[in-house]
């Protein structure tokens, strides 16, 4: 099966993805048909803002087997079925580990509140930058150090 055709953005760049079937053997989604246009859509809003938002690892799971690393995301974002609908946990706070000396440690990101429709996700996605570069010490703070010194809540 090819890969779909996706342009990675300025938040999509580090998204792993399942690409072997729209749904693995034990998904009850179609995790690939439902994630794509959802990380379309953000990477859409954020096109040529690279250089302002610095290193941001936004991650998506279409669905619970986390296929994406969705836990271990600056923005981690978890497809789930409630009552046959679709919605999405946005998780924040998720670190894979070090990248430099003094960075932020491996962590995995906490929710921050109940399941979003999908249609809401993206200006979910796009208040959480609006407040991490209100809140930013420098240009130089990473989107991950923000949450770390402030707290998830």
């Amino acid at each position: 099966m090819p890969r779909p055709s996706v342009r990675p953005g300025p938040c999509r760049r580090s998204w792993p993805g399942a690409w072997s079937r729209s749904s693995g053997p034990w998904s009850a989604c179609s995790a690939k048909s439902r994630s794509i246009p959802l990380a379309q859509k953000i990477g859409e809003r954020f096109a040529g803002r690279q250089r302002e938002l610095g290193e941001l690892k936004l991650k998506i799971s279409g669905c619970i087997n986390a296929c994406g690393h969705h836990h271990i995301g600056h923005i981690g974002i978890l497809g789930v079925d409630k009552h046959d609908e679709e919605w999405y946990q946005v998780e924040i706070g998720g670190n894979q580990g070090e990248t430099h000396a003094g960075s932020v440690k491996a962590s995995l990101g906490k929710a921050i509140g109940p399941s979003f429709a999908r249609a809401d996700v993206p200006d979910v996605v796009e208040r959480l930058i609006e407040c991490y570069l209100e809140h930013r010490d420098s240009e130089a703070e990473r989107f991950i150090e923000v949450v770390h010194r402030l707290g998830h809540d």
